[in-house]
């Protein structure tokens, strides 16, 4: 149902139209409908913010747990377990998913997490990767091992155990993922102030030449910006590699995790 700005009741009451409206008029109407539509998809985008969510008075956070599946691929069908602490290790307990999309299916879990706490991924060939939920944002333990943006470390502290006790190969992943980082971190610095420096005595490279007036400024206040913020993120990131240097890895309790069978996921 459609409410126009002519309509004097707020109750959304129904539109009926003329039928004896010309082709123009209609059109007309359609078009005060579309703007009417955008204008509140702006208002939605400007008042709700996703990226912004909040905790339960429990100091939870609700995750969707998402993992690829391909039903054609033999041993790719994945479970998904929390790994809560138990007796000085930790028990995997499975969670109850379903399937969703068609093109490329993902299988779902829905939890609510604290910060610290960890999914584990495990399918019918073995493979297994961890997923670290901070925050009401989930840290993706497989491709890379980037846990260098979840916070300051009182905040990722509470991972200690967690890394104490996870496989080799994925801490390995972490500590080698946050050298890369801070190896970059400092590189894009040094390239920064060489962009400033060049560009404020009118020097750019082929692909760097600016439009105009207007996309120097822009240009110079984003170089500006980077070389502002990137002292204390490679400050921020020699602090998290030193503080993984300090992991006692003497008794790590998450052997590789053998294959659970084949989980029942159902569809909504």
């Amino acid at each position: 149902m459609l409410t126009f700005e002519h309509q004097v009741c707020a109750a959304f009451e129904p539109i009926t139209l003329d039928h004896s409206l010309a082709d123009s008029q209609l059109r007309h109407i359609i078009a005060e409908a579309s703007e009417l539509l955008k204008d509140r998809r702006r208002d939605r985008s400007a008042t709700s913010d996703p990226l912004d969510p909040f905790p339960t008075k429990g100091g939870e956070f609700v995750y969707e747990v998402k993992t690829s599946y391909f039903p054609r691929i033999k041993g790719h069908v994945p479970s998904i377990f929390r790994m809560e602490k138990h007796d000085g290790g930790f028990v995997a307990i499975p969670l109850v998913t379903r399937v969703g999309g068609k093109e490329r299916p993902v299988v779902i879990a829905r939890e609510s997490a604290k910060n610290g706490e960890v999914f584990k991924i495990v399918r019918e060939n073995g493979d297994f990767s961890y997923q670290a939920p901070f925050d009401g944002k989930i840290y993706n333990l497989k491709q890379y091992g980037d846990l260098s943006n979840i916070g300051s470390l009182p905040v990722i502290e509470t991972l200690r155990h967690f890394l104490e006790s996870v496989e080799t190969e994925v801490f390995e992943k972490v500590v080698a993922d946050a050298g890369s980082r801070l190896e970059y971190a400092k590189r894009h610095l040094d390239e920064s102030r060489d962009r400033l420096r060049r560009w404020r005595q009118k020097q750019f490279w082929a692909n760097e030449t600016p439009a105009n007036k207007r996309e120097l400024r822009e240009m110079l206040k984003d170089e500006e910006e980077n070389v502002e913020q990137g002292p204390t993120r490679i400050v921020e990131l020699e602090a998290f590699v030193e503080w993984l240097n300090g992991i006692d890895r003497s008794n790590p309790r998450l052997a590789l995790t053998p294959a659970p069978p084949p989980q029942r996921s159902g569809k909504r």
